[in-house]
């Protein structure tokens, strides 16, 4: 694996933000193992303290909690040189985050709308084709309202007989040829 090493590392930070919160605090390393071993339910001496703070000691994880909580800290502000500055960051990072979400949200939101019309004008147009397959295979009502724009598709201008009369065997020649037979 190709990490980076720790640079503190989070034991150099804890013991370092432990010795700072506790000495802002004004509270001693003894007082501190008391309240310490209030939490753990059994006896911590100061020397624990001192050895955690000049990392001397090891500091398991619940020990570690217990001195952020008797501290009145969260565990990640011993975890951290600048707690504010890694959470504002972790917050624009986040922020970030969901601006991309959000934008990739609107895209596929317009990509839906998109085709949803798309398919509604498919839908109505197999709908258009359906009906004039009806009426030009003579199984549906010929004054069907249809699209207008289908109507000079459908306006098949056969030669008229000598009396102006479109004849039947004109009209079965067209319809004939249509349906792939001879004419």
């Amino acid at each position: 694996m190709n990490s980076l090493p720790l640079d503190p590392l989070p034991g150099d930070t804890f013991a370092r933000r432990v010795r700072q919160e506790r000495e802002r605090q004004n509270i001693s390393q003894a007082e501190l193992a008391r309240r310490m071993a209030r939490l753990l339910d059994t006896n911590v001496d100061s020397s624990a303290v001192t050895r955690i703070e000049q990392q001397t000691r090891t500091v398991r994880l619940d020990e570690a909690v217990a001195v952020a909580k008797a501290l009145g800290v969260p565990l990640m502000f011993l975890l951290s040189d600048d707690p504010a500055s890694e959470n504002d960051a972790d917050l624009e990072h986040y922020r970030a985050e969901l601006a991309l979400a959000q934008s990739e949200w609107e895209r596929t939101r317009l990509e839906i709308q998109r085709l949803s019309s798309e398919w509604e004008r498919n839908r109505l147009e197999v709908q258009r084709l359906t009906k004039i397959i009806e009426v030009l295979a003579g199984g549906a009502d010929p004054q069907l309202p249809l699209d207008p724009r289908s109507g000079d598709a459908l306006d098949i201008q056969v030669p008229a007989d000598s009396d102006g009369i479109e004849g039947e065997g004109a009209q079965a020649g067209a319809h004939g040829a249509g349906a792939g037979g001879p004419a």
